[in-house]
C-alpha cells in the first residue's frame, strides 16, 4: 500500500518538475531554431576558411585524425555539432590546425574566423544546456539523512551505484532515477526512520572486559602466536575480513555508541609498528565490516581508547598491518609482531534520552496516544528540513492524507506516522535539489543558492545559520556569502570536500582497482596504500586551509608525508615519525613536489604490473591541462602487428606515431607520460624497469631482474624538450593559466553539478582573472567561485 501511495505522491510532485521542462525545452527549441538558419555571410566565410586551409586533410575521404568537416553544419545545433565545432575552434586557435608545416593563414584571418565562430558556438552551446534537476547521489542522502535525522546509519549501499557524467557523480545528466533506485530510498528511508525513533526503556550502560585468549589459546601452544604480559602477540597479516584477536566474547547487544579501551605494544622491535580495527556483525555470507581507524605503537605498552557507532551484534577486530602473510616459526627466534591485551568495553553511552533524534522528529509527543493532529504537527516541523525550503500547506497536507489512510486501515499511529515520513524520504522534495524556474530571472533564489553552497562544501544539506541568511536574502551581499563559505570551510563536514572532490578529479576513489604484483612491489601494504590517499588528500586540504597558490598543484617545494611516505620516497627526514600527515620540506633536486609525483596519483594511472605513458599522459592532459582527449578512431588498433618487435614502450610508442591517424593525439599525450616513467606503478622511483624472472616453471620460482633503462625525456607538441620529471614540472609551471582553467572548470562542474561548455568560457576566464589578482590561493578560488554569476545562474 505504501508504495502505490508514494508512486502517486511522487507523480503528483513531479507535475511542477515536469512543466518546468517543458517550457525550458520550448525556449530552447526556439533558440535552436534560431539558429537553423544563419546568415549566408558566416556560411560562406566558414567555407572559404575551410577549402583553403583544411580540406585537403579534413574532407570526408581523408578525415585525418578522425576529423571529418564535412559533418559541419552552420547551424551548429545540437551537442554533436557544439562539440564538433568547439574541437575545430579549439585546434585553429591553438595553431594546430592548420599544422604547422603547412601554409598559415594570416593573422587578420585566424582572428576573423574566430571572432565570428566564437559568439555563434557560444549562443548554440548555451542554447543546449537545459537545467538538469539534480537528484542527491548516494554519499549526499546518506550525509543529509545524517543532519537531518541526527542518526549514524549507513545507507548508501542499499542504494545503487551512481554513474558520472563530466568525471563527478553529482552531475545531474548522470543521475537517472529508476526503479531499483525507488527501492533502494524506500529502504534507506524506512532504516533511517526506524533508527530515529525510540520507543522502548532506556539501555543500561555496561562496562565488561574480554579477550581472545580462549579462541588463540591452541594457536599459542603452537607457537603461531604469542602471548606476553598479558597481551596476545600476532605475528602476520592476514588478507582476510577475519582475525582470531578480537571483541566477539561480548557483541553490542543494542545500537549505540561504545567505547574500547585496551593495552597494545609492539613485540621484538623499537620500531613502530601500525594495526588496524574494524567492526564486524559476522552475519555469514552476509557479514559486514566497516573500517574503525588505522593506529601506531612502539615498545612501550600505550593504551588506545576507541569510540564507534555500532549496530547490534557487532565487534572489534584487531590486525596487525605490514607483516608477512605466513611465518614458519623457528623455536627461540625473535620475531617482530604486535601485542593486544584484554579490551574494556562501555557502553551504549548516552548522552540523554530518548535520543536527539527522537526528540528532534517527534517533540515530546507521546506515540501510544498518538493523533492525525499530532501527525501534522510532526510533518509540519520535520518537512521544511526535509525539503530545504518553505513548504505550502497542500504539500504537508498531501502526507497527512498519507498518514490518515493508514490509519483508518487500522494500523497503529506510530506505523502509520512512520510511513508519511518515509514518504517524504522518498519524494522529489527530498532527493532532489528543487530549483523554480523563474522567467528572467540572472539566479536562483538565497534559498536555493543555500542548497548549492551545503552539497558543495559538505555533501549534506544547509544548516540553521545558512538557511537563516539565506531567509533574509543575505547571500546577495559578498561580504555576508564570504562570511558563510569561511564558516563552512572550517566545519567538519567540509572534510566532504576534500575526499568527495579530490577523489574525483585525481581519481583517488580508483586506487583499489588494480593490485601491485607482489612479486615485483613487495613494498607495497595497506599502510602504505592509505598514506598514499592521505597524502593526496592532504595536500589539497593543506593548500585549502592556508590558501596557499593553486601553482602548488604543478610543483611544490613540500609535500605531506608521513614515516611511511618518506621511507617510500626515500627522502631523509628521520623527524618524521608515525602516520600522522605533516608538510615536509622537500630537497632541492627532489623529484617529489606537486601531485603529478604523489603516490596515488602514480598508482591509479597504472595497472598494477605496469605503467603506460599513454594513461599517465591522458591524464596529465584531461585533469592538469583540461585538454579533451578523443577515443581513437573507429577500428583503430591500439598497436599495429609492425610494432611487436620493439623492445621497450618508447618504442611500441615511436612506432604507433607513424600511423597518421594516432600521430596528431599522441604527439601530445606521450610526452607527459614519458616524463612520469620514471615511477612505478606503487609511485616508487626507478632508474630501470623491473622484470620478473621465472627459475623453475613448475613450482614458479623466480627473482627480480633489473630490466631496460628508463628514458624520461621527451618533447612537447609545442618544441620544447625535458630529460626528466624536474624539467618537465618547470615547464608545466609555464602552463599554469591553462592548469587555472583547468581547476576551475573541474571545480565549477561539480559545484554546478553539469557539464560545461563552450558558452561557459566567459565566465570561467573572469573567476580565473579574479582569483589570480588575489594570489591564486585554493581558498580565494573557492570563494571566487561560490560568488560568481556562473554559480548562482539558474
Amino acid at each position: 500500500m505504501l508504495r502505490r501511495l508514494l508512486a502517486a505522491l511522487f507523480r503528483h510532485s513531479m507535475v511542477r518538475s515536469i512543466s518546468l521542462g517543458m517550457g525550458l525545452g520550448s525556449v530552447l527549441f526556439s533558440a535552436g531554431g534560431a539558429l537553423a538558419n544563419p546568415t549566408g555571410d558566416f556560411q560562406k566565410s566558414s567555407t572559404k576558411f575551410f577549402e583553403q586551409h583544411c580540406m585537403e586533410c579534413h574532407d570526408a575521404d581523408v578525415a585525418k585524425g578522425g576529423l571529418n568537416l564535412e559533418k559541419l553544419l552552420p547551424s551548429m545545433e545540437g551537442k554533436e555539432q557544439t562539440d564538433l565545432w568547439t574541437a575545430v575552434f579549439d585546434r585553429v586557435k591553438a595553431g594546430e590546425m592548420p599544422p604547422a608545416k603547412q601554409p598559415r593563414p594570416a593573422a587578420a584571418e585566424l582572428e576573423q574566423f574566430l571572432s565570428t565562430v566564437s559568439p555563434r558556438l557560444a549562443q548554440a552551446d548555451k542554447a543546449r544546456r537545459e537545467v538538469v534537476q539534480r537528484r542527491l547521489n548516494r554519499i549526499e542522502y546518506e550525509n543529509t539523512i545524517r543532519d537531518l535525522l541526527a542518526v549514524q546509519v549507513e545507507v548508501k549501499d542499499l542504494l545503487p551505484a551512481d554513474q558520472q557524467a563530466g568525471g563527478f557523480d553529482n552531475n545531474g545528466e548522470a543521475l537517472a532515477l529508476s526503479a531499483e533506485q525507488m527501492q533502494g530510498y524506500l529502504d534507506a528511508a524506512r532504516l533511517a526512520v526506524k533508527a530515529a525513533i525510540f520507543t522502548t526503556p532506556r539501555p543500561e550502560t555496561k562496562t565488561v572486559t574480554v579477550d581472545s585468549l580462549s579462541e588463540v589459546q591452541k594457536y599459542i601452544d603452537s607457537g603461531d602466536y604469542g602471548f606476553v604480559d598479558g597481551r596476545i602477540i600476532s605475528y602476520t597479516t592476514t588478507d582476510t575480513d577475519y582475525s582470531k584477536v578480537s571483541t566477539r566474547a561480548y557483541r553490542t547487544p543494542v545500537a549505540g555508541r561504545y567505547r574500547y579501551r585496551f593495552q597494545a605494544a609492539a613485540h621484538n622491535t623499537q620500531d613502530i609498528q601500525y594495526f588496524s580495527i574494524n567492526a564486524s556483525n559476522f552475519a555469514g555470507v552476509a557479514a559486514y565490516s566497516k573500517m574503525i581507524g588505522y593506529y601506531e605503537v612502539g615498545p612501550e605498552p600505550k593504551m588506545f581508547e576507541v569510540e564507534a557507532y555500532l549496530e547490534p551484534k557487532y565487534a572489534l577486530q584487531f590486525f596487525p598491518q605490514g607483516f608477512p602473510g605466513y611465518v614458519k616459526k623457528v623455536p627461540g627466534m625473535p620475531y617482530r609482531g604486535v601485542g593486544f591485551g584484554k579490551v574494556e568495553i562501555t557502553g551504549p553511552i548516552i548522552d540523554q534520552w530518548p535520543p536527539e533524534s527522537h526528540t528532534r522528529l517527534l517533540g515530546d509527543i507521546d506515540v501510544t496516544k498518538g493523533t492525525i493532529a499530532d501527525a501534522e504537527t510532526v510533518l509540519c516541523r520535520f518537512m521544511p528540513r526535509a525539503y530545504r525550503r518553505p513548504v505550502t500547506d497542500a504539500e504537508v497536507q498531501r502526507y497527512v492524507t498519507l498518514v490518515r489512510k493508514q490509519l483508518d486501515a487500522g494500523r497503529p499511529f506510530l506505523e502509520s506516522l512512520q510511513g508519511g515520513l518515509v514518504a517524504v524520504l522518498c519524494s522529489p522534495g527530498f532527493i532532489y535539489l528543487n530549483e523554480v524556474k523563474v522567467p528572467d530571472a540572472a539566479r536562483v533564489s538565497d534559498i536555493e543558492l543555500a542548497a548549492r553552497l551545503s552539497y558543495v562544501l559538505w555533501s549534506s544539506q544547509p544548516d540553521a545559520a545558512l538557511l537563516e541568511v539565506a531567509a533574509k536574502g543575505g547571500l546577495k551581499d559578498r561580504t555576508q556569502l564570504d562570511d558563510q563559505v569561511e564558516r563552512m570551510l572550517k566545519d567538519p563536514r567540509a572534510e566532504a570536500f576534500v575526499k568527495n572532490f579530490t577523489g574525483q578529479w585525481l581519481k583517488l576513489r580508483q586506487i583499489n582497482e588494480t593490485v601491485p604484483d607482489e612479486r615485483l612491489y613487495k613494498k607495497f601494504n595497506e599502510i602504505l596504500r592509505i598514506s598514499m590517499i592521505g597524502e593526496t588528500e592532504g595536500f589539497f586540504r593543506h593548500l585549502l586551509t592556508k590558501n596557499l597558490p593553486i601553482s602548488n598543484f604543478l610543483d611544490s617545494d613540500f609535500a605531506m608525508l608521513n614515516q611511511r611516505l618518506v621511507e617510500h620516497y626515500g627522502i631523509d627526514a628521520k623527524e618524521v615519525q608515525g602516520l600522522a600527515l605533516r608538510p615536509v620540506a622537500l630537497p632541492k633536486d627532489s623529484v617529489r613536489g606537486g601531485v603529478l609525483t604523489q603516490a596515488a596519483v602514480l598508482k591509479v594511472t597504472a595497472n598494477g604490473t605496469t605503467t603506460s605513458p599513454v594513461l599517465r599522459g591522458v591524464w596529465v592532459l584531461e585533469n592538469i591541462l583540461g585538454q579533451h582527449v578523443p577515443p581513437p578512431p573507429p577500428n583503430t588498433a591500439g598497436i599495429e602487428p609492425d610494432i611487436r618487435g620493439a623492445e621497450t614502450v618508447r618504442e611500441q610508442l615511436a612506432k604507433h606515431r607513424s600511423v597518421e591517424s594516432c600521430s596528431a593525439c599522441h604527439k601530445k599525450i606521450d610526452p607527459p607520460g614519458f616524463a612520469l616513467e620514471s615511477f612505478d606503478p606503487i609511485g616508487d622511483y626507478r632508474a630501470n624497469y623491473a622484470r620478473w624472472v621465472v627459475h623453475n616453471e613448475e613450482k614458479g620460482y623466480g627473482s627480480v631482474k633489473e630490466g631496460a633503462p628508463v628514458d624520461a625525456s621527451g618533447n612537447l607538441a609545442t618544441g620544447e624538450k625535458f630529460t626528466d620529471i624536474r624539467e618537465f614540472k618547470k615547464l608545466l609551471m609555464n602552463q599554469q593559466e591553462s592548469f587555472s582553467h583547468c581547476l576551475t572548470e573541474k571545480l565549477m562542474t561539480y559545484a554546478t553539478g553539469r557539464t560545461l561548455g563552450f558558452s561557459d568560457r566567459e565566465a570561467l576566464q573572469a573567476i580565473v582573472k579574479q582569483a589570480a589578482s588575489k594570489g591564486n590561493g585554493l581558498r580565494t578560488l573557492v570563494h571566487e567561485i561560490a560568488a560568481s554569476d556562473l554559480f548562482a545562474a539558474p
